[in-house]
This record gives C-alpha cells, sequence and structure tokens, in this order.
C-alpha cells in the first residue's frame, strides 16, 4: 500500500482517532477512578476513627495500664511487597489490612494503637485530613477527637495502596485498548477496501480504454463518485468525436492534398519532356500556380490545426468599420472590381475580440462573397447592434446559391457545381471555429436575389464609463 494513497491516509486517520479517542476515554476514566478511589478510602479512613471511638467509649481501656494496647494486623506487607491471588483473599482477612493503620490518645497517653501505626509517626492534633511522610513512605491520615472524653483517634492508610490501585485500573483501561487495536485495524482496513472498491473499479475501467475503445462506463457507483464517472464518459465523449473529427480530416486533407500533387507530377513529366519553349513557360505557369494553390492549402491547413489549440484569444476592443476596411484592403485587386459594394457600417460599433483572427474571418468572408458572386453583381455589407449586448455583420451577395447552406462551415465541403473556382472548402471552416472561440456565431441563408445572406454575431466591447 503506497503512503501517497487514499487508502493508507484513511486507515492511518481512522486508527489515530481511534487511538487518540480511547486513550483520552481511558486517561478521563482513571482519573475519575483515582478521585472516586481518594473518596472511599477517605471515607473509610473517617468511618474507622468514628468506630473505634465508639468502641473505645462503650468498652474504655482501664487507666491502669501502663502500656498501650496493640491490635495485631495479619498479613502486614512492607513497601513494594506483592502477596499471589490466593494470598489475597483468606479467612482471617486481606492484605490490604496492613496497609491501614489507628492510634488512640486520651490526654497525654496512648492507649491503643494498631500493630502497623509503629511505622508513622504521632500525628498533629488537628481535626481532618493530613499526610505524612515517613521513611520515603507516603501515610493520608484522619484526626478525629471527642471531647466528652478528651480522645484523640487517628486512622492512617498508606498512599501506595491508593497507587497500587490506580495501576491496576490503568491497566485495565488499557489493556483492552490494546488487544483490541489490531482487530480494530484490521476490521477497519476491510471496510476502507471494500469502501473504494467501486473507486479501484472506475479506475480499472478508465485504465483498460483504448483509443478504438471510448464507449462510456456504465458502473453501478456510489452517489459521490457518479458526478465523477459522468464528467469521464463527457471526456470521454469528447475525446471520441475529436478523434473522429482528425481522422475524418485526415482523410480529407489526404485527399485535397492527393489531386494537385497528382497535377504537379503530370506539369513536372511534361517539364522534363518538353522541348518547344511555349511548352517550358506553359509547364512552369501551371506549377507556379499548382505550387500557390498547395501553400494556401497546407497555410489553412497549418491555421486549423493552430485553432484545434487555441481556447482563449487575445481579445481588445476593435472598431467594425476600421476591421472592414483594413479587410477589404487585404482582397485581390480582381475581386474588388468584380463587384459593386456596398457598405452601411455604424462607427460607434465595437467587438470584442482577437483582432487578427478577426481579420481573418472578415477577409474570408468577403473573398466568398465577391468570389462567388457573378461579375458586377453587388456585395452588401451591413452592420448593428442587437439588445443582446452583439455587433451584427450582415454580408450578402447576388448570384446563383446552390450551396446546400445547414453544410457550409463542414471542413471541406464544396459544392459540385462550384468545383471550377479556387479553393479547397476550409475558409468557411476557420471562420467558424474563430467565431466560436469569440463566443459569436455565424448563419448562412438564401436571400431574395439569388444570393447568400451571412450573418455574424459577435460580443460588443464593453462599454467605458
Amino acid at each position: 500500500m503506497a503512503f501517497n494513497s487514499i487508502k493508507f491516509y484513511l486507515l492511518l486517520g481512522i486508527n489515530l482517532l481511534m487511538l487518540g479517542t480511547l486513550s483520552l476515554n481511558a486517561w478521563i476514566a482513571y482519573h475519575d477512578a483515582l478521585h472516586e478511589l481518594d473518596e472511599i478510602y477517605d471515607a473509610e479512613l473517617a468511618r474507622s476513627a468514628k468506630l473505634i471511638s465508639l468502641l473505645l467509649s462503650s468498652n474504655p481501656i482501664p487507666q491502669t495500664n501502663t502500656e498501650p494496647l496493640v491490635i495485631a494486623v495479619p498479613h502486614i506487607t512492607e513497601m513494594g511487597e506483592t502477596l499471589s491471588a490466593q494470598q489475597e483473599r483468606l479467612l482471617d482477612g486481606h492484605k490490604y489490612e496492613g496497609k491501614i493503620a489507628f492510634q488512640a490518645q486520651q490526654g497525654d497517653k496512648l492507649i491503643m494503637l494498631s500493630e502497623n501505626a509503629l511505622q508513622f509517626p504521632t500525628p498533629q492534633r488537628q481535626a481532618g485530613y493530613h499526610e505524612i511522610t515517613e521513611h520515603n513512605t507516603l501515610w493520608v491520615t484522619f484526626s478525629y477527637f471527642v471531647p466528652e472524653q478528651d480522645l484523640w483517634i487517628f486512622t492512617a492508610q498508606r498512599e501506595d495502596i491508593r497507587e497500587e490501585l490506580g495501576a491496576h485500573i490503568a491497566q485495565a483501561q488499557v489493556r483492552p485498548i490494546l488487544f483490541m487495536m489490531l482487530p480494530l485495524s484490521l476490521l477497519i482496513y476491510l471496510v476502507i477496501r471494500l469502501v473504494l472498491r467501486p473507486l479501484q473499479l472506475l479506475q480499472q475501467q478508465v485504465a483498460d480504454k483504448t483509443p478504438e475503445q471510448l464507449h462510456e462506463i456504465q458502473l453501478a457507483l456510489p452517489l459521490e463518485l457518479q458526478p465523477i464517472q459522468s464528467a469521464i464518459n463527457r471526456l470521454l465523449q469528447r475525446i471520441r468525436r475529436y478523434l473522429q473529427q482528425e481522422k475524418r480530416f485526415i482523410a480529407d486533407a489526404s485527399h485535397e492534398l492527393r489531386t494537385p500533387l497528382s497535377i504537379l507530377q503530370l506539369h513536372a513529366q511534361n517539364l522534363s519532356s518538353a522541348s518547344d519553349p511555349a511548352e517550358v513557360t506553359e509547364a512552369v505557369n501551371a506549377i507556379t500556380e499548382g505550387s500557390k494553390r498547395m501553400s494556401h492549402l497546407i497555410n489553412q491547413l497549418l491555421s486549423i490545426a493552430r485553432l484545434d489549440h487555441l481556447h482563449q484569444p487575445d481579445c481588445t476592443a476593435i472598431p467594425v468599420s476600421s476591421l472592414l476596411h483594413h479587410s477589404l484592403s487585404q482582397l485581390p485587386m480582381k475581386l474588388l472590381d468584380k463587384v459593386n459594394w456596398q457598405l452601411e457600417l455604424d462607427d460607434s460599433c465595437q467587438i470584442y475580440g482577437d483582432d487578427t483572427l478577426l481579420q481573418s474571418v472578415m477577409r474570408n468572408v468577403l473573398d466568398n462573397a465577391a468570389k462567388y458572386s457573378p461579375t458586377d453583381g453587388t456585395v452588401k455589407v451591413q452592420t448593428s447592434r442587437n439588445n443582446q449586448q452583439q455587433i451584427m455583420i450582415n454580408i450578402k451577395n447576388s448570384g446563383n446559391t446552390t450551396a446546400e447552406t445547414s453544410r457550409l462551415g463542414n471542413r471541406f465541403y464544396r459544392h459540385q457545381q462550384h468545383q471550377q473556382i479556387e479553393g479547397a472548402g476550409l475558409g468557411l471552416s476557420i471562420v467558424k471555429h474563430i467565431i466560436e472561440l469569440h463566443s459569436g456565431s455565424i448563419s448562412f441563408s438564401a436571400n431574395s436575389q439569388l444570393g447568400l445572406d451571412v450573418l455574424i454575431l459577435l460580443p460588443q466591447a464593453p462599454q467605458n464609463d
């Protein structure tokens, strides 16, 4: 199991949290138990002192006794001495009896004491609880005074008995934690593995994908993983569509390049076998013209490749009128002279986009409008605003429109009746792609003059306050 895996962090985090929680509970229980033990033993000291006072009241010790009465305590144990479990509870007492002592003083005379009371000094005559240290042994004492008899009763208990019981309590708290940690950790590991199993299945499904097998993933996943599966399926769909487009593009490009290359080869062969200067000149001109067409086609293919990897153009505010005038100035003179141009431009219109890319758009659209118009036809260009913060650019030409408007903008689409016109069917595809990059749209429709209407919508530039 890798250290940077979710499974490892879950297992480590849950185990640490569990260990911390159990340890905190054990610590709290241990201290609560010690507190309760202190109260119980303190109460026992007070009760023992009062019982001794009642005993002496009902059975007083004769004043003629010169020596104090010593009460034997069975099983006296020294500090650190331990007894076996069989020795702890016998008929004549318990081992803890040796850790409880008492004294009785009447006036200044010691009249009674337990055998183990010789181990600690006489406590001070002050009612209440006190702590006395003797021979590195700590005793907790209770002093009780009976004024009617001028009698002081002292009871004492060695502190180590409390520490011993505290140690037993601590062991009782820690032992289950130690014994249960391994089984609980194993159980947690199995649960985590079971919970993460759908994620492993999803990972395996994604790892098994190949360019030829990009079908959607259909797994019965938990609710939290369903959005991930949906996102992966959308990504697979986009990849599948992209690969299909690329395959179609490569096939179409190969087809489009094959014909001009064959023609160039044919002209090159004619040139090598030509003996007449006129034939040589004709072959050279044909090769030159073919090379220009090939160069134009390759440039368009490179433009498409660049646009496919462009996601966000560099946008600025661009006056529409200057954009159109500049694009018109770049058209060949033969196209400018071929048709009549009618410009109805709103000088206040500004669009928000990349100047270089949008010049390519306008140049392509205006070039096509003139190219597919009859001689002395009309190309009308209008600009305006709509109420959706968009600039409308409407370009109309006249002539015989035979193209399928729904297919305009598809790569390599050219109508059969327009095959004699120079081009490869890539210009409008580039135009459509650039406009989509600018969050705009382009539409085509036939007009009443048997021509084509091209409507371009582009975002309006932000207004400066």
